[in-house]
């Protein structure tokens, strides 16, 4: 099959490079619809600053929002980082040679975590459905056979660089469109790059027949690249198709493969009342397959017997609920998951249906959906919501020790909210603020493991201009559009 703007995986002994730049040459741009010369490399590092490490870093008076249980929230406070770690956190804290960041009238969070996202086809936004067109599967279907590497990669440096702009410093990219290997390592290439902290669930392409295998070998080797210090950002998961869509010969084999390999699994599972008939949630905890390593994406239509074994086995899941209702698979049972006491998580699940990454929009939807659902306005918290999509999330991914709140000892992943904009002042309630008011266009600066990848409402290392240029002659190409 013909492909378009293809490459050979960058790997020398089993090692991603750090020169990891997806370039598409100039015949395949003039392929893409001719940007006239451009040399379509992402990011293009000529006209843009690299994200830097700081050696000291003290952000300097800011309301913190430590999602830490034992520190609460503090106004007026200062925290200091030294290389990529969180080592005081007071007031009026001193430290000479540091580089300061005045963030007098500016809410400091932890960086969010999106625990969810098909960031693959981000490049196809607001694509389907399309009014008396197919249903949005279909259109997914065909339109992923004409990914290549370099789209795939093009694709996802483009969702992690609104990841970025949205104060999300995780993610979790669910690859259910890995073609062969040199998918797997447009993958990895983009996630490297991004600077931001991060979980490839290795998946599968889009059209594999319901009775064939994941390719086992390939995830065997990327586990072992991952396991280089180069890599240390970057964990490994096992994306399966799960009982609603395989049968158990198949998800079988796939858990006992995660199982002796010890990783984690996710699967998208009752999704709709059709799918909800196949009971795939009692099917995997009949069997004992349900555990805290296992993640259940969307689960809008289980009920309270799957509540139950989830909660027992100590599953987590991730709520997409943007997605779902545009999709079509009902409102999402948030008031349900939290009476239940579920690890739940938030993702933005795709840009094809969900637009654009607002995890601020995310945190909001689920606080309504639960308090107008339930007819209970106290039932959950501003602060519920934010802690799914911090803490919580950290430690349903098992980092919990590492990353997700403003505590000393942890990696440096946080965001400063400029509360100055219009729409978001006078700040009554900083936690509400975040989650009711607060936009990506409000985040002004974001550091990621401990480097600055946005600062004063601009990203680093990123330029947009071209980035906007390549995507828009590749989502031609991808639309068939000329």
């Amino acid at each position: 099959m013909s492909q378009v703007g293809t490459f050979a995986p960058n790997v020398v002994g089993n090692r991603l490079q750090e020169d990891s730049f997806m370039a598409i040459d100039r015949r395949t741009l003039l392929r893409l619809g001719s940007l006239a010369g451009a040399s379509l490399m992402l990011p293009a590092q000529a006209s843009t600053p690299s994200p830097e490490r700081a050696g000291r870093l003290l952000i300097r008076n800011a309301t913190v929002i430590t999602m830490d249980p034992a520190l609460g929230d503090m106004n007026n406070t200062d925290v200091l980082i030294e290389h990529d770690t969180i080592r005081q956190i007071g007031k009026g804290l001193v430290a000479s040679q540091a580089q300061v960041i005045d963030a007098t009238d500016m809410i400091l969070i932890p960086g969010l975590i999106d625990t969810h996202w098909h960031l693959w086809n981000s490049l196809l936004r607001n694509s389907a459905p399309v009014p008396g067109g197919p249903a949005f599967f279909v259109t997914q279907q065909a339109t992923s056979k004409r990914f290549t590497p370099a789209l795939t990669e093009l694709s996802i440096r483009l969702g992690l660089a609104e990841a970025t702009h949205a104060g999300i410093t995780t993610v979790n990219s669910w690859a259910h469109n890995i073609r062969d290997p040199d998918f797997a390592q447009a993958e990895l290439r983009a996630l490297s790059s991004s600077g931001l902290r991060a979980r490839l669930w290795y998946g599968y392409a889009q059209d594999l027949p319901a009775t064939g295998a994941m390719d086992f070998k390939d995830i065997e080797r990327v586990q072992s690249q991952l396991k280089t210090p180069a890599h240390r950002r970057i964990d490994l998961g096992l994306a399966i198709r799960g009982p609603e869509r395989t049968e158990a010969p198949i998800w079988e084999a796939e858990f006992a493969f995660a199982k002796a390999h010890g990783l984690p699994v996710s699967t998208h599972i009752a999704v709709s009342r059709q799918m909800q008939e196949k009971k795939a949630i009692q099917q995997l905890a009949g069997r004992g397959l349900l555990s805290s390593s296992v993640q259940l994406v969307h689960a809008t239509h289980a009920d309270e017997q799957d509540l139950a074994s989830i909660a027992q086995a100590g599953a987590t899941v991730c709520i997409t609920p943007l997605t779902e209702m545009r999709v079509g698979y009902g409102l999402p049972p948030v008031a349900a998951l939290h009476r239940a006491k579920l690890p739940i998580t938030l993702g933005i699940d795709t840009l094809v249906l969900g637009g654009n990454a607002n995890p601020f929009m995310l945190m909001q939807t689920c606080l309504n959906l639960a308090i107008g659902t339930s007819g209970d306005e106290q039932l959950m918290t501003a602060k519920d919501v934010l802690h799914w999509a911090t803490q919580g999330a950290a430690l349903a991914m098992g980092i919990g020790q590492e990353t997700g709140s403003i505590t000393v000892g942890k990696r440096a992943d946080l965001a400063l909210i400029d509360t100055r904009r219009l729409g978001i002042f006078p700040v009554n309630d900083p936690v509400a603020c975040i989650v009711q008011s607060a936009t990506p266009a409000d985040v002004d600066t974001v550091i990621a493991d401990g480097r600055i990848v946005k600062r004063g409402g601009q990203l680093i290392g990123i330029d947009t201009a071209t980035l906007r240029s390549q995507a828009l002659a590749a989502a031609r190409h991808l639309l068939q559009q000329g």
